[in-house]
């Protein structure tokens, strides 16, 4: 209904314009995935990590704590299955394969259990693209649209009234546009922008692309690059 009213509204406003986000970040909701695809068939879902990565946390915690805890190698798994979303997709399956068959000859009983929610939860019910920021990092959560939803909230304690909420938006707009010019006047001192995980992690994972590509030119065995992408998360591990 929301999305079917924005598109209708965006097409009364701009005749000449066809609206549609080139890319949607919501939590792993199905409902709102499929409303998206529905009226947007070519916007991009992308699923919030930060929501992958607590998802897996409480079941970790309610399947295997103790052992992961107690137990460095098993961490070392549990860390890798949490950065997969940042790897090239292509070797996910035979990582998760490689975890999974040395847990089986340790007998971590726990964390087997751990990973079969895995492989049922994000390697089948979900469309691994969806969860998956190997071709674009630099987005990789949907805190800026629940950060803007925690600021109209505050803005508006009560349900505003159409007219008012337009009056509010408007008064907000000039505010931004103020802010600007005295920003480029000098006014404020912009401070320089510290580097972010999510630029950090793209920096690493564009090294290890530039490696597979050379073991691909050296026509090395499948298993060699699989191994890069383990490399891969281990490294991730001292960034996330």
């Amino acid at each position: 209904m929301l999305f079917e009213k924005f598109k209708k509204n965006a097409n009364t406003c701009n005749n000449n314009i066809r609206i549609e986000p080139k890319n949607l970040h919501c939590d792993f909701e199905r409902a709102i995935s499929k409303a998206a695809k529905t009226i947007f068939p070519n916007t991009n879902i992308k699923y919030c990590i930060l929501h992958y990565k607590k998802s897996l946390e409480i079941k970790k915690n309610k399947l295997c704590y103790n052992e992961v805890k107690n137990n460095n190698n098993i961490f070392i798994y549990y860390k890798a299955i949490s950065n997969l979303p940042f790897i090239n997709p292509e070797y996910i399956f035979d990582i998760y394969v490689i975890i999974k068959i040395k847990s089986i000859k340790n007998n971590y009983c726990q964390f087997l259990k751990f990973l079969e929610y895995f492989y049922k939860t994000y390697l089948i019910d979900y469309d691994m693209k969806i969860w998956n920021y190997y071709n674009n990092i630099e987005h990789i959560t949907n805190n800026a649209s629940e950060s803007l939803n925690n600021y109209l909230n505050n803005l508006f304690p009560t349900k505003p009234s159409f007219y008012e909420l337009i009056d509010k938006l408007n008064e907000l707009e000039h505010l931004s546009y103020y802010d600007y010019q005295r920003k480029i006047r000098g006014i404020w001192k912009i401070k320089k922008r510290a580097i972010n995980k999510a630029n950090e992690i793209s920096v690493l994972i564009e090294r290890f692309k530039s490696i597979e590509a050379k073991l691909i030119d050296a026509k090395c065995d499948r298993n060699n690059i699989i191994n890069l992408w383990f490399d891969c998360l281990t490294n991730l591990n001292n960034i996330i």
